[in-house]
């Protein structure tokens, strides 16, 4: 069987999602599409507007056969350290043969040229990026800035797209690892990443979103006719029911505590403590934070890690076990093939992993987590 795995969060599912699945199906080929999904939280520091289960149904629903759950722990990181636990679990699966992803321009050997370069930075990169940096550049410009010099203006550009960034990441993991998964690039389908407006068929994420955040609307015009239902009868949930008991868990923590939460550096830790305590909402607390040194995305990803007590350990640990989500018959065949080949645990339930200890935190951790999500 030709099996592509595809790194999600489907939040929520639709037509941008499953014009990507046909895509894989039709064009190029493959018996099965394996999907690597974070689970209730997500890697920009969010949580998930419907929760994990109807997601990976929606999945199903329009072509996906296997959804697989990327746990918080793993899933709220850094671009870097996503795309590397999500690449480390389809590649422990033992049965993918190539990794999709949508891009903004759908260069996959320029992609690879420019992953290949930041995986193993030579001198003269390294040369680059500290003369660039030394000019009191932000890291992110000035990694463009180096990559331009050493492949091009192109090159450049391509890191600047939010998928293309994830592009990247993903095949740099595939190099570090030796994968033997082929990367390949599918350019997205007219909406850019972050567009907040729903005017035809396709949207992004964030525009399906806002429209079900606010009672729906255009939300449906977007995602396959098939979902509607599904969609219709499923709970919303929004961080920002979770805005009270995060601001207060801040405020009950002091430095010494925070200093340990994954991503914090540089006295960010004293940063929170102090917008907590004139914020009333978790989109005032982050706008509270925000400065031209830290991106927006990447203190929404603090906060909530600092909410959950997601530490700088947990950050750097890999993936412990193959959590499984749902599967259709196809799916049913790839677990049994993988029981073969997989070189972590498959993991259903708890037994699965009760012989690891470390698992065992991960999992007990990730139901602790989906409880406060149900808060929301």
């Amino acid at each position: 069987m030709n099996v592509c795995g595809v790194v999600c969060e489907f939040n929520p599912f639709h037509n941008g999602h499953k014009y990507l699945i046909d895509i894989l199906k039709n064009e190029y080929g493959f018996d099965a599409v394996v999907g690597v999904m974070s689970g209730n939280y997500m890697q920009r520091g969010d949580i998930a507007v419907f929760d994990k289960s109807i997601r990976a149904r929606a999945a199903l629903k329009c072509g996906m056969d296997l959804v697989l759950e990327l746990p918080a722990v793993h899933a709220v990181q850094t671009a870097e350290r996503f795309a590397r636990n999500a690449v480390y679990v389809l590649d422990s699966l033992g049965v993918i043969d190539s990794l999709a992803f949508g891009t903004e321009a759908a260069d996959t050997e320029l992609l690879k040229k420019t992953a290949e370069l930041l995986a193993f930075e030579p001198p003269r990169f390294k040369d680059a990026l500290k003369s660039e940096l030394d000019f009191g550049k932000p890291f992110f410009t000035a990694r463009a800035v180096a990559v331009g010099r050493m492949l091009g203006g192109r090159a450049a550009e391509l890191i600047s797209g939010p998928n293309n960034i994830l592009a990247v990441e993903y095949i740099k993991a595939l190099l570090r690892f030796e994968s033997g998964m082929k990367p390949i690039a599918v350019k997205r389908h007219v909406s850019e990443h972050d567009d907040g407006v729903i005017s035809g068929k396709f949207a992004s994420a964030s525009a399906v979103r806002k429209a079900l955040l606010s009672g729906g609307g255009k939300a449906f015009d977007a995602v396959p006719e098939n979902l509607d239902r599904l969609y219709k009868n499923a709970e919303i949930h929004d961080i920002e029911n979770l805005s009270a008991a995060i601001i207060s868990k801040l405020l009950l923590s002091g430095p010494d505590e925070l200093k340990y939460i994954a991503d914090i550096a540089e006295g960010l830790e004293n940063k929170l403590i102090a917008a907590a305590r004139g914020s009333r909402s978790f989109a005032e607390l982050c706008d509270n934070i925000k400065s031209k040194r830290y991106a927006h995305s990447r203190i929404r990803r603090v906060v909530l890690s600092a909410f959950l007590g997601i530490t700088r350990a947990d950050a750097a640990a890999p993936p412990r076990y193959i959590k499984i989500l749902d599967f259709n018959d196809r799916g049913r065949a790839l677990l049994h093939e993988a029981k073969k080949t997989a070189s972590l645990p498959l993991a259903k339930n708890r037994n699965n992993v009760k012989d690891d200890p470390k698992a065992v935190k991960i999992w007990d951790k990730e139901l602790v987590f989906d409880a406060i999500y149900d808060l929301a």
